[in-house]
């Protein structure tokens, strides 16, 4: 009975130490892996910190939103092109100046697949299972005269992982808005 006690022991210790090994190598390997997802030439704007005169020379800012506004944690989900390339940049407001312009640091990219003549991109004003979800970045598919798009492929910018996450385009629901103008 000792015997299989002992061995019990030394079995479950095993386990803890592998289980603890693994922790800490994955928690090294997440920044690597973040950047593994992206192309080369976008790896090294993750983590950088801008400011309204020192955005990125190479990209054209297109539009964005606040997630959080005056709240103490800020987010900007910022659309913008480089080259023939769409992104959407989860950024961060890390402090704003004097004159009260925003300082930012991006947190996550997200390349956005080529879109067709009739799709377009959704940013903050989707709903997921019926809540309003500000964290939704979709593609859509409008239908003309009709209130709801065709949701092609949505993200949310979660806000406590601050990555992108790929969603179920099924459970979001987005309107166009422009049919009440």
């Amino acid at each position: 009975m000792r015997e299989y006690l002992s061995l019990l022991m030394v079995f479950f210790i095993f386990i803890n130490l592998q289980c603890t090994k693994e922790k800490s190598q994955s928690e090294v390997t997440t920044k690597d892996s973040l950047l593994q997802r992206y192309p080369k030439e976008y790896q090294s704007l993750i983590g950088l910190e801008f400011g309204p005169d020192s955005f990125p020379s190479t990209f054209e800012d297109k539009t964005g939103y606040v997630m959080g506004f005056l709240e103490e944690d800020e987010y900007i989900i910022d659309h913008v092109s480089h080259n023939s390339d769409e992104l959407i940049w989860f950024c961060k407001l890390t402090h704003r100046d004097e004159e009260g312009r925003p300082f930012l640091r991006i947190l996550d990219i997200l390349i956005l697949p080529p879109l067709s003549q009739d799709e377009q991109i959704f940013l903050g004003t989707c709903r997921c299972r019926t809540v309003e979800d500000p964290e939704i970045v979709a593609i859509v598919k409008l239908i003309q005269n009709e209130v709801s798009a065709e949701v092609i492929r949505a993200w949310r910018a979660n806000r406590q992982t601050k990555i992108f996450e790929e969603i179920s385009a099924s459970d979001v629901l987005c309107v166009d808005e422009s049919l009440f103008l």
